[in-house]
């Protein structure tokens, strides 16, 4: 477990506690026990490789879960990113949510530049609370949406902050009216750099992203590292979509990142998961692709 779980309080150990062994409702305790805390309580974790991670008590099911995962959240997926990154990179974590890929691979490879994007003001907060810590003086935080086209856009909390999405999911949620940026503009006004892997996650709203990313994604052929999954259904897109439309775009290699962290190349039809979109440019990276 990382953190030095002896000085959280009590109630908090036991939230991961029961998070890593609770017959049900691990998530819904850890978020209550959370939500119990005082406003003016600050708790630094851990990630794999030692970055500090400013807890959001409001959403401790994230870092409960971080907590009993060894510092790592969906760790075949950031195992993927280690895989594929190089010191002196640029890379883009779109969907940041906690920060922690942003924070544990800037701890991991030198001379990385991250341009982070997460459009919740308290997840944002503590993302800019643990870069601080940190030291982490080539990452960039950007508390917006991105999507399609500039302007503002609803964005539907749930439950649960990793469920945050431009078209509600649940029944109950609360609606915020947030920026949005296209990564297209974002380039062309010098506010971020051309990216060589990308990592996405915005349950749903990927299609949306690389329709405001073309020239970006063009004129970069960044390798991805992107959920596809059930979400997609109810922006009314499919899998093949938005692999079709990065196909036009470049002659990708899509692979599947499996739960055990291999890698196989991906066939139609693409079933919901975790894919790398291996860029050309990028095909000496990984020693599957020959």
């Amino acid at each position: 477990m990382q953190g030095d779980t002896g000085t959280m309080p009590l109630s908090i150990r036991a939230a991961v506690w029961w998070a890593a062994h609770g017959i049900r409702g691990r998530g819904a305790v850890a978020r209550m026990v959370g939500r119990w805390q005082p406003a003016d309580r600050s708790l630094f974790i851990k990630t794999k490789h030692g970055a500090p991670l400013s807890v959001d008590y409001q959403n401790f099911d994230i870092y409960a879960t971080i907590l009993t995962h060894g510092g790592q959240w969906e760790g075949q997926v950031m195992d993927c990113c280690e895989a594929i990154l190089r010191p002196g990179d640029v890379f883009f974590d779109i969907g940041a949510s906690a920060g922690i890929f942003t924070l544990d691979l800037s701890a991991l490879i030198p001379d990385l530049t991250v341009f982070a994007f997460e459009p919740q003001p308290t997840l944002a907060r503590h993302c800019r609370q643990s870069i601080a810590r940190g030291g982490f003086d080539r990452v960039k935080l950007f508390e917006v949406l991105l999507g399609a086209e500039e302007g503002e856009a609803s964005l539907f909390l749930t439950r649960h902050s990793v469920h945050a999405s431009t078209v509600a999911r649940e029944a109950r949620y609360r609606e915020i009216r947030v920026p949005r940026r296209a990564l297209d503009d974002l380039l062309a006004a010098g506010e971020v750099a051309g990216p060589d892997i990308i990592k996405i996650d915005v349950e749903g709203g990927e299609l949306s992203v690389f329709k405001g990313a073309e020239k970006l994604l063009r004129t970069y052929q960044p390798s991805i590292v992107l959920e596809a999954d059930v979400n997609m259904n109810r922006m009314g897109y499919t899998a093949d979509d938005l692999f079709q439309l990065l196909t036009d775009i470049a002659p990708y290699k899509f692979f599947l990142i499996e739960g055990d962290g291999s890698i196989v190349p991906a066939t139609r039809p693409y079933p919901f998961g975790n894919f790398l979109a291996l860029s050309p440019r990028h095909a000496e990276r990984l020693s599957l692709t020959s």
